[in-house]
């Protein structure tokens, strides 16, 4: 009898006719393909009692692989369409993935059946009515855009499955968890084609072990997951397996790698979602060099014009495929499926030729080409001339845009932690052999972003370059001016710029200064280096390269996600169970890196910019429940931190509220933090803060201002100055000039979600907070202390008056008031010249017996003021008696016993 086209239909042809033969194999159990087929069915008894039935759309959200390969087969059995929700997925993207698909019904480890429960029952099973077909929907793994949904019938996988797997007696694994799109499809695979699904525990130890114990004899891996099998111990002894690598681009090396190092019994091979498999390498074509191999049996294949004319051997076009099992369409885009699939041609967006033994080789996809004056740029073509140079481990060629030449190719690389990281030789090496077309600037990474199948993510990896340009600016920032100073500033540019790198040696940096570095690093970067990495590391490019690509672990333990979770935690919880906050043990890392009192008081100095109330009081009762620092530690030290915390505790009681305000904090970018509170932004007012320069708050500690702050109110976002000498000049660190970072943060989604916005710039950041006022359409631009530069910069100051004036006259003007202190004599000047342009009301502060110059914030919270202040002004209604006067001064005087205008 003819095998059936239809994958349950296989299924239940192989219980019958090969009912004994393996189907599921485990360390812990095998099920027979009688016995598979015994669980679909009552797989499909428990849907009837779910009332899921073939007329529904089902989400499979399931890690379990075993489970979720017998609910994928059940939904099939009763012709529904499924697809996987990942469980290792956001809760924000499997809602999307929901959505996405229409799913009508959840189904996960609660509804499957155990497997277990399955008798050894070896009785043929009897093929069933065919039911309507089954659809398949599968997410592709993109590397420029948002993943596309792909349809495939259930016979689509049958008509493919030949192509995969080759007889009944492979025993095939991948270390791929069936929840991603390749791994699911080759297990199926297996079972339309009679084969043995071998399942191994993600124990990567005893990978060899079972391997051998499972008697496995294919395995498919990534490029990604090839280079952790080259890393372990004994991995030689599975050289009799056939490896097969696929997912993306292999290069040359990591092949020769694999054969010395695994198997000669190595096939690299191309296919796509839409298709299933198109090319292997033959083990024995020791001339196929980095080509996918020969189309496989039933492939056609061709490249094509833009025009989609043929062309000939050798020549470089889009690659076209025709063959059975072919994809039915895009999930609700049917004009991209249109122009994809047209006369029975997939138009799969590769680039490729074909060479005279119908080899196909790939240039990388359309895409990702881009033009370098009149040149077309793949990048893949130079990523595997970069990869083949000594000590690279790893590239990306991007284009980085320029107004005169197109797009400049720079390339991401990863060295090999054992070798000398010159760029120089590696720039002449590649040079040599794409000439005009070799990369420009070389930026070093720790690792290139990859997606779940192992090819580059290049829409997140085309930010890198801006970023480590950023980042390179900021360190110079963060090192100790006097230390910057023994450097030539031509070195310090060419830092700055990517063209050369500077040695620690060259820095000469003593223990307090690297205390103060890494704390800098952790609290403007998110990023964690221990004292151990950080004496590894050579060159300050070192540095950036770990900022860029953290490692997994750092990434977790960086999550703001968890971040969040445990701020909110009550910390009395904490300290009876579980592991410490996530602030706890960022603080201990802080402490540890302190050798003496005066560099733990600095690095209090650099916390109190981060720190919200919640992590304060986490803090506090650590330290009273003796847990924050070990008792080891020198009692000088105990004391230290003791005093800090019992300061910082008295100025969040000056706001007299006995309980912390549950403010998180959330990176938005190295300079800028968004301090936000419970509720929806669309019911709440953004306070966006301009600090002075040289610090980071706003003269006093963002936790004590987060205190006086309601968060089911107000959210902060402050951005911080990095010591940039422009800055008062209106331009932050991460924008050349004001206009540009203003447009840069007016286009972040974040300011648009708010219903209300609001400014408040101190000191230098005064006139940043006007400018934004009025480009943001603000409610109310608030000025505090803000002053001229002194009369030696007349001309500055008039092109700040200037500036105003033209930002006030061009768009909308928000209600703008200023704060200044009756003592100083440029801050009033500066209030009264502003406000007249752009029409703001002014308040003197007036504190008795006292001159508070510009620490009106500072004294103001140290006498327990400062709630009444911020009540009065920034926190007002709009019509508010002082901010509403437009035409006087307004005088508030403290203590507040009157108001007079």
């Amino acid at each position: 009898m003819p095998k059936p086209n239809s994958l349950i239909e296989r299924l239940f042809y192989y219980a019958e006719n090969t009912p004994s033969h393996d189907a599921i194999v485990t360390p812990t159990f095998t099920l027979s393909y009688a016995q598979l087929s015994q669980l679909v069915r009552a797989q499909v008894k428990a849907f009837n009692r779910e009332d899921i039935s073939g007329n529904t759309v089902i989400g499979i959200k399931c890690a379990d692989e075993i489970q979720h390969l017998v609910l994928n087969l059940a939904t099939t059995y009763i012709g529904a369409t499924s697809c996987t929700v990942p469980t290792y997925e956001t809760t924000q993207m499997q809602d999307a993935v929901i959505s996405h698909c229409g799913v009508t019904h959840i189904i996960d480890e609660k509804v499957a059946v155990d497997p277990a429960s399955i008798k050894n029952n070896d009785a043929s099973i009897k093929i069933r009515t065919p039911a309507p077909e089954a659809k398949l929907l599968f997410s592709t793994s993109g590397t420029t855009g948002e993943p596309k949904l792909v349809i495939h019938h259930d016979s689509d996988l049958v008509a493919q499955s030949h192509r995969h797997i080759s007889s009944i007696q492979e025993r095939f694994t991948c270390l791929a968890s069936i929840e991603h799109n390749f791994a699911k499809r080759h297990r199926l695979y297996c079972v339309a084609a009679g084969a043995t699904n071998v399942f191994l525990s993600t124990d990567q130890e005893s990978l060899i072990t079972q391997s051998l114990l499972l008697n496995v004899n294919v395995m498919h891996v990534s490029a990604f997951q090839a280079q952790e099998l080259l890393a372990t111990p004994n991995i030689h002894k599975l050289s009799n397996i056939r490896l097969k690598l696929g997912g993306s681009h292999v290069p040359l090396s990591l092949r020769q790698k694999l054969r010395d190092t695994i198997t000669s019994n190595l096939q690299a091979g191309y296919g796509t979602t839409e298709t299933g498999a198109i090319a292997f390498t033959d083990p024995n074509d020791l001339n196929a060099g980095e080509s996918v191999g020969q189309p496989l049996p039933g492939i056609e294949i061709r490249a094509v014009t833009p025009e989609r004319k043929p062309m000939d051997i050798g020549q470089r076009g889009e690659l076209a495929v025709r063959c059975e099992g072919m994809f039915r369409g895009y999930l609700g885009k049917p004009d991209l499926t249109a122009l994809r699939l047209k006369d029975d041609w997939f138009y799969t967006g590769d680039i490729g030729y074909l060479d005279s033994q119908q080899r196909i080789h790939l240039c990388g996809r359309s895409d990702d080409m881009f033009v370098f004056n009149s040149m077309n740029i793949y990048p893949q073509d130079i990523e595997s001339e970069i990869r083949q140079h000594p000590g690279i481990i790893d590239t990306a060629v991007l284009p980085k845009k320029s107004s005169v030449h197109g797009n400049i190719p720079i390339a991401l690389i990863v060295f090999d932690p054992h070798v000398k990281q010159h760029i120089p030789a590696l720039k002449k090496y590649v040079q040599k052999r794409v000439g005009l077309r070799s990369p420009r600037q070389y930026i070093i990474v720790d690792e290139i972003p990859k997606n779940s199948s192992g090819k580059i993510s290049r829409l997140e990896a085309i930010n890198l370059p801006k970023k480590s340009s950023q980042i390179r600016n900021d360190i110079i920032d963060l090192i100790d001016p006097r230390i910057t100073k023994r450097l030539k500033p031509s070195l310090i540019t060419s830092f700055k710029n990517g063209d050369e790198d500077i040695t620690f040696r060259e820095l000469g940096m003593d223990s307090l200064a690297r205390m103060d570095f890494l704390v800098a690093l952790e609290t403007n970067y998110e990023t964690v280096i221990t004292l151990r990495e950080f004496s590894r590391f050579r060159y300050l490019g070192n540095v950036v390269a770990h900022i860029l690509s953290p490692s997994l672990e750092c990434k977790q333990e960086q999550n703001p996600t968890l971040l969040i979770e445990n701020s909110l935690d009550s910390s009395h919880l904490a300290i009876k169970e579980g592991s410490p906050p996530y602030i706890v043990r960022f603080f201990q890392r802080v402490v540890s890196y302190c050798h003496t009192v005066a560099q733990m008081s600095k690095a209090f100095s650099t916390l109190e910019h981060r720190l919200t109330p919640m992590d304060i009081e986490c803090l506090y009762d650590w330290h009273l429940n003796g847990q924050l620092i070990p008792k080891k530690v020198a009692t000088k030290f105990q004391t230290a931190t003791f005093d800090w915390l019992k300061e910082m505790k008295i100025l969040m009681l000056n706001s007299g509220k006995q309980q912390p305000e549950s403010f998180v904090s959330r990176r938005i970018s190295p300079s800028t933090t968004l301090f936000s509170g419970s509720g929806s932004p669309i019911n709440k007012t953004l306070l966006i803060c301009f600090p002075p320069d040289d610090i980071r708050h706003l003269t006093i500690p963002n936790a004590a201002l987060m205190q006086h702050t309601n968060s089911e109110h107000f959210d902060l976002l402050i951005i911080s100055d990095s010591f940039n000498d422009g800055y008062r000049l209106g331009t932050l660190p991460f924008g050349q000039y004001l206009s540009e970072t203003i447009e840069l943060l007016a286009s972040n989604t974040l300011i648009n979600e708010y219903s209300r916005i609001r400014t408040l710039g101190f000191s230098a950041g005064a006139y940043p907070a006007i400018i934004a006022g009025c480009l943001f359409k603000a409610e109310m631009a608030f000025s505090i202390s803000g002053r001229f530069h002194r009369k030696k910069h007349i001309l500055k100051n008039i092109d700040k008056v200037i500036t105003t004036w033209r930002t006030v006259r061009k768009g909308y003007c928000p209600k703008t008031v200023f704060s200044y202190s009756k003592d100083n004599s440029r801050d009033r000047k500066y209030a009264r010249t502003i406000s007249k342009i752009s029409g703001g009301s002014k308040i003197a502060i007036e504190i008795k017996n006292e001159k508070t110059r510009h620490l009106i914030l500072q004294r103001l919270l140290e006498r327990g003021e400062l709630a009444e202040f911020l009540a009065r002004t920034i926190f007002a209604e709009i019509n508010n008696t002082p901010i509403d006067n437009n035409k006087g001064n307004a005088i508030i005087s403290f203590p507040t016993e009157k108001i007079s205008i």
